[in-house]
């Protein structure tokens, strides 16, 4: 990474899906000299965590993409580093961050207003953090909160009545009811809606 970082700084564009061996301080020299970087995949990378996406928020505006999918070592103090930094980001995946909650989630909603696709899959969200969703980031395109299990009807159809340019979401695995279900279908008449509960039709 030192090496990468170190001859292609202009680079704006970097995926790095499954490469077990990446760190944080393989994420530093990314941040430290690839200072124009807008999209970083690191999904699956085991190894990055906090202290990596601290170094990624300094970033700041640039960041738009971003997807740390099953870094087991990210939580929300690396998500608040986010939240709190990179206000014009349009894209997070978080899926399997299972230390990953409200507690980042909430400022994440209030800062980056511009956001258009998130996964939450698996994460500790609860209705609050959907809450500050539907209020702050209307914009949303794509959401999922597939088995996130504390979230309730009223988080979902907070969602439904705030975020409506919603185009999918996955709620398979969420305690829903099927009344909630026929609101959420009703309000968002064009979204593609994947759930698990053959109860729904």
């Amino acid at each position: 990474m030192q090496t990468i970082a170190s001859y292609c700084s202009q680079l704006q564009y970097i995926y790095l899906r499954r490469c077990m061996r990446i760190t944080d301080t393989g994420i530093q020299y990314l941040a430290n000299s690839c200072t124009m970087l807008r999209e970083l995949s690191v999904s699956d990378c085991r190894k990055v965590g906090d202290l990596g996406l601290r170094e990624l928020s300094r970033l700041e505006l640039n960041l738009r993409y971003l997807s740390v999918a099953k870094c087991d070592m990210v939580s929300d103090i690396g998500v608040g580093f986010i939240a709190k930094y990179c206000r014009k980001l349009r894209y997070l995946n978080v899926r399997g961050c299972v230390a990953v909650s409200d507690i980042s989630i909430v400022p994440l909603a209030q800062n980056c207003t511009r956001m258009r696709s998130l996964d939450l899959g698996k994460c500790e969200v609860t209705d609050a953090g959907l809450f500050m969703l539907a209020r702050h980031c209307t914009q949303l395109k794509k959401l999922s909160v597939k088995s996130c299990e504390e979230i309730t009807d009223e988080g979902v159809l907070a969602v439904a009545k705030g975020c409506k340019h919603l185009q999918h979401l996955n709620i398979q695995g969420c305690h829903l009811s099927p009344d909630a279900y026929r609101t959420i279908k009703r309000l968002l008449k064009r979204c593609i809606i994947e759930h698990t509960n053959p109860g729904f039709c």
